[in-house]
């Protein structure tokens, strides 16, 4: 965090740190894993009937960032009406279960980046964003690793600049490409 970036953009920073402090461990992996749960933050999120998803009413949130802060914190969704005053709100819950979590970790058995070997400090990762229509399906979902020298995490979308992609059900099924080739991959070959 840039101590010359704007009020905004600090905040915002501070946010998705908070909420990356807050991320799942396995009580297995981290013994320590009771210390963390003081850090896991609700997530709030006003869903207007049109228009950018917000933070607090006025305060709209990128897709980017409404994709990572899914990822590592509890959803509690809101409806809004056209001023901006709750309708209807959900109970919070996790994008992922902590049971699907682990099915993915014992699937992948280490960091799912090709070449990276490493099997611990790995967390579930959706290979296509919700916001982009991916799912919380196993078939979208991979172990990446976080922290440590080889933070692999904050290299992908919506992080980073690149996608893993390909089958992960597969052993080297899974390849990065960047960002900005995804409009002609999904679009498939011409014909």
């Amino acid at each position: 965090m840039s101590r010359g970036a704007p009020r905004a953009q600090r905040g915002a920073d501070a946010l998705v740190e908070l909420c990356r402090l807050g991320r799942d461990y396995d009580p297995e992996a981290d013994p320590d894993a009771h210390l963390h749960d003081a850090y896991r933050p609700d997530f709030v999120v006003h869903i207007p009937p049109e228009g950018p998803v917000e933070l607090l009413p006025g305060i709209p949130l990128p897709d980017a960032m409404v994709e990572a802060l899914r990822a590592q914190a509890r959803l509690a969704p809101v409806v809004t009406d056209q001023l901006g005053a709750p309708v209807v709100q959900g109970g919070a819950r996790r994008p992922t279960s902590p049971k699907k979590q682990r099915a993915v970790r014992q699937r992948d058995g280490h960091c799912r980046i090709p070449g990276c070997l490493r099997t611990h400090g790995l967390q579930v990762h959706h290979l296509i964003p919700v916001t982009w229509g991916g799912s919380d399906d196993f078939t979208n979902l991979a172990a990446v690793c976080v922290g440590g020298s080889t933070d692999h995490h904050k290299l992908l979308v919506p992080h980073g600049p690149y996608l893993l992609i390909g089958n992960p059900n597969v052993p080297d099924g899974l390849r990065l490409v960047h960002r900005d080739q995804w409009p002609d991959i999904r679009a498939g070959p011409v014909a």
